[in-house]
């Protein structure tokens, strides 16, 4: 049966750079070892999509959309359905007087943010600084690979997945979530590998919008953090 808008779907991928074959992103542990991308302390496996959100790069989202469950695919998608094409307008010449006065150090090859804006210094040269404030991988042909794993359905696995798509960190069959038989409460339990972090309130407030959004129903989110004697 194909998807249909906010359908919850997990989605097994890998993508690559078409001209390098260089491993952008991956959902597989496995290759992201040997791809050299691996990140320690990454929970992998499937991800969540969300039909029509507009999460992941549109050629990727009309290709899922258009599968069904079990489908395994390898697509190319252009720039205009990716990242863009480059523009040359977004190459900025600044003064390293001008970044010092932002309390920025700029070195080649280092990513600095300037008026909410990420570019990458590209050289440095008598005073001057050239920034390229386009999305690194704009101008590129991307190749997915992908497989529509699962058709989320409960209302306790979508909760799950609202919430670790938020941390790469988390494991979905460690997190504890209860839903009230009128699905107007949902109770969940702090993972213990966050209850530390200094953006937890950001976190917590982020997760509940998601579930006010996606499950109407839900009333009130319930956050349980729990300490235990060492």
């Amino acid at each position: 049966m194909p998807l249909k808008e906010r359908d919850f779907v997990l989605v097994e991928y890998t993508v690559r750079v078409k001209d390098t074959g260089e491993v952008i992103e991956t959902t597989s542990e496995d290759v992201a070892r040997s791809s050299g991308v691996y990140r320690e302390g990454e929970v992998y496996g499937p991800k969540l999509l969300i039909v029509g959100e507009g999460r992941y790069v549109k050629g990727f989202e009309e290709a899922v959309t258009s599968s069904e469950v079990g489908d395994e695919k390898t697509i190319e998608v252009e720039p205009s359905k990716g990242y863009g094409e480059r523009d040359p307008g977004k190459v900025k010449i600044l003064s390293l007087r001008e970044l010092a006065k932002l309390n920025i150090t700029p070195e080649p090859g280092k990513a600095i943010e300037i008026g909410g804006a990420i570019g990458v210094v590209r050289s440095i040269s008598g005073g001057r600084v050239v920034v390229d404030f386009n999305h690194p991988l704009s101008g590129k042909t991307l190749v997915f690979t992908y497989k529509v794993v699962k058709k989320l359905e409960d209302p306790v696995e979508k909760v799950k997945h609202l919430i670790i798509r938020r941390s790469r960190r988390l494991n979905p069959e460690k997190l504890v979530v209860r839903i009230s038989q009128d699905m107007i409460r949902v109770e969940i339990e702090t993972p213990e590998e966050i209850v530390l972090a200094e953006d937890l309130q950001v976190f917590k407030k982020t997760v509940a919008d998601d579930i006010f959004k996606y499950l109407p129903e839900v009333k009130q989110v319930v956050f349980i953090d729990s300490f235990f004697r060492a």
